[in-house]
């Protein structure tokens, strides 16, 4: 939710978002938000729904992981990151990479440990 937050908000205050060369527009984030709101969505269907747990985990990771390694390709090769008009401080984006980095990998373990279990093998073991 925080990405999902961040767009909201600047939407909200007309404010900048910069990556790179690339200035969001309005359009941009009102589409961020679609894409945000679609994989929560997703999340919270498969809490009820088990045949789009290993979906839902995999698509979780791949976008934290994709928002990771931008900001891990960023320390490497610094670029503009601005958010509310400021610039996204090289801190900011380690302490990105360490938070986001982490959970993605998670979230794709998951997936794949539910695949090799099997969705059905795991609601008669009790396990949920």
């Amino acid at each position: 939710m925080p990405h999902w937050a961040c767009h909201y908000y600047r939407l909200e205050t007309h404010s900048g978002f910069v990556v790179g060369s690339w200035a969001f527009s309005a359009t941009d984030s009102i589409v961020s938000l679609l894409i945000y709101s679609l994989l929560v969505g997703l999340n919270v269907s498969a809490i009820q729904t088990k045949q789009f747990w290993i979906m839902a985990a995999a698509m979780t990771g791949i976008g934290h992981l994709s928002l990771g390694g931008l900001h891990a390709y960023r320390l490497l090769y610094p670029f503009t990151f601005e958010v509310f008009g400021y610039s996204w401080t090289r801190g900011a984006s380690l302490r990105e990479v360490l938070l986001v980095v982490p959970f993605g990998l998670l979230s794709l373990l998951v997936a794949i440990a539910v695949k090799a279990k099997g969705i059905s093998s795991l609601t008669n073991s009790g396990l949920c």
